[in-house]
């Protein structure tokens, strides 16, 4: 825990660094030139406390109070008005001093001039409500369970830990700018001039924020750094100790560790070097449907070599994996291969038998698949990707893992050395494998829900669980999507909410996927746009209407090479919810 706190307050350091904090700073800034020593210090602790608390309970509270998140968004917008207002006017500001005289001192004497950090407690406070700070993988994934009601003890203390991080270097900019006015004499001179220029300052960015137009300056400048700026800001959130610590944190920790040891290719492989033993392989539990089986456990396969498939319907890797499974399947089940689909939903939709069952058909399936609805299995694994293959021999130790997609030739190898274990020596070819050169500024897996987004780029701020009307950004940057129409964004998809609602993404692929579903059959027009998304490029001619029936992942794109494009979507109908985008090249 210790690590992803430390970690945590790091992220919120660097927040500093993003565009994403602009708004807040005239704000901050504003505190400088107030006469109470303490102001600074009162807007910082308000807006860790009021971050923390939004961050963790927006649901709760919104449903506690009656008011939507919006309304309380304006409310706040309101208050940091008002006090830039009481900046500009003294007997206005004298009146909310002794309007706030009744509230306990929180930091001594704190209504009176020597202080000031209650009317900048409260300015914090407001803060907290209408600041969106550019979230990396750490919050993401704590906002993420914080909108399911999954707050856990460690994921209080992990978004306490960013808000504090996030607030040392604002904490640093508001005293390091009291102690430039303080030294230069024309500004210590004319204190009260300098406050009320910071009154006004206060007032507009209130405007400002409440036109949103914040968002389109934040996006205009993110467009503008260089290059990878803000993922090289957050790239030291993406390893696998901060992935492990993360599991914990939303209660997936636990369970074996399996990893191989020493170097596994197809050569060794071939040349005869032994699997290591990772320990033995834990039970099949929590299944809620068999499908093309009977209930199966490990312990009653013994004697036989097992694959634990994790996979998803619509998971497009998952789904590219699929031709080499159900060849092994055919090649090697009556050798004494046993290959079990753990089926792990990603989004609710992948939960309904029926939905699994037609893909199971779909995909030609005829091993046993598992609906692991709960991820009781995939938590006994300590499992966190999918694809991921876990096989075991007949002794029911797992002796070698793969995560993702590829290795399908040491995978093989892997199933008749197993094989060769129990004396059966199979003279089956290796299965040919597909040769595709990949792009490495191929677009990467991108989520349309507010629990794991992380490239809107639409100029209105975005809003959970409420239909809004949204609108497509002068320049789209690569790797990014925008809404235009109306449009409901809940945890796991966006949803269009009258007909000609439109998406598009700027990606780089030759291969684009998008898992949609609707309540009734409906079309979504697909054009294939230059990167200017002004005209048509002839070259990228790709336009086609594709038919949303059922829940699953949507083949939208096929070219002949990796192309830099923008997609443009339109729904015909409201009520079609767009899940993740998904590419290949």
């Amino acid at each position: 825990m210790f690590i992803l706190i430390m970690f945590s307050l790091l992220s919120g350091l660097v927040t500093v660094l993003s565009p994403c904090v602009l708004p807040v700073l005239p704000i901050v800034l504003s505190s400088s030139a107030s006469k109470g020593k303490k102001r600074p210090l009162g807007v910082i602790t308000g807006l860790i406390i009021s971050f923390s608390i939004f961050t963790l309970a927006i649901s709760q509270i919104v449903k506690l109070l009656g008011l939507s998140a919006q309304t309380l968004r304006y409310i706040a917008i309101s208050v940091v008005g008002l006090l830039g207002l009481s900046m500009i006017i003294p007997k206005f500001n004298e009146w909310i001093e002794k309007a706030l005289s009744f509230i306990p001192n929180m930091a001594g004497n704190s209504h009176k001039e020597g202080s000031g950090f209650l009317p900048g407690f409260i300015t914090g406070l407001s803060l907290g409500l209408v600041w969106a700070p550019c979230a990396g993988p750490i919050l993401a994934s704590v906002t993420a369970l914080a909108a399911t009601s999954q707050v856990s003890f460690s994921a209080v203390i992990v978004v306490i830990s960013y808000a504090i991080g996030a607030g040392i270097p604002l904490l640093a900019i508001a005293y390091g700018g009291r102690s430039l006015i303080q030294k230069v004499p024309f500004f210590s001179k004319n204190l009260g001039r300098v406050q009320k220029v910071f009154g006004v300052i206060m007032i507009l960015t209130a405007i400002l924020i409440a036109l949103n137009v914040d968002v389109l300056v934040t996006t205009w400048l993110t467009q503008r750094l260089p290059e990878g700026w803000s993922t090289a800001l957050t790239a030291f959130e993406t390893g696998d100790v901060i992935s492990e610590r993360l599991d914990q944190v939303s209660g997936n920790e636990g369970g074996p560790s399996y990893f191989v040891t020493g170097e596994i290719n197809k050569e060794n492989l071939q040349s005869g070097v032994e699997l290591p033993n990772l320990g033995p392989a834990p039970e099949l539990t929590g299944i809620t449907n068999w499908i093309n089986s009977d209930p199966l456990t490990l312990a009653e396969l013994r004697g036989k070599v097992v694959i634990v498939d994790f996979w998803t319907y619509s998971c497009i890797n998952c789904v590219r994996t699929l031709p080499y499974i159900t060849d092994w399947n055919t090649k090697y089940a009556h050798d004494g291969l046993v290959i079990i689909g753990v089926h792990a939903p990603e989004f609710e939709f992948e939960k309904e038998t029926k939905n699994v069952l037609d893909a199971v058909e779909r995909f030609g399936i005829e091993y046993p698949v598992a609906q692991d609805n709960e991820f009781s299995t995939w938590r006994a694994f300590n499992n966190r990707y999918w694809p991921a293959k876990y096989f075991i021999d007949a002794e029911g130790n797992v002796r070698y893992t793969h995560f993702g997609e590829g290795k399908y030739e040491e995978s093989e190898l892997v199933i008749k050395q197993l094989l060769s274990e129990i004396g059966v020596e199979s003279s089956e070819e290796l299965t040919a494998v597909e040769k595709k050169e990949y792009s490495s500024d191929q677009t990467p897996e991108t989520y349309v829900g507010f629990g794991r987004q992380n490239a809107f780029s639409s100029p209105e701020e975005l809003q959970h669980l409420e239909t809004a009307l949204y609108s497509f950004p002068v320049e789209l940057p690569l790797h990014h999507f925008a809404l235009s129409g109306d449009w409901l964004v809940g945890l796991e998809y966006a949803r269009s909410e009258e007909s000609g609602a439109q998406l598009n993404i700027h990606f780089s692929a030759r291969d684009v996927f998008l898992v949609m579903d609707s309540a009734v059959p409906a079309e979504v027009k697909v054009e294939l746009l230059a990167p200017d998304m002004k005209n048509t490029s002839e070259d990228l001619d790709a336009d086609s209407s594709i038919l949303v029936d059922e829940a699953r992942l949507y083949h939208l794109v096929s070219l002949d090479q990796v192309v830099d494009g923008t997609l443009l979507l339109t729904f015909s109908e409201p009520g079609i919810e767009s899940f993740a985008f998904t590419f290949g090249s």
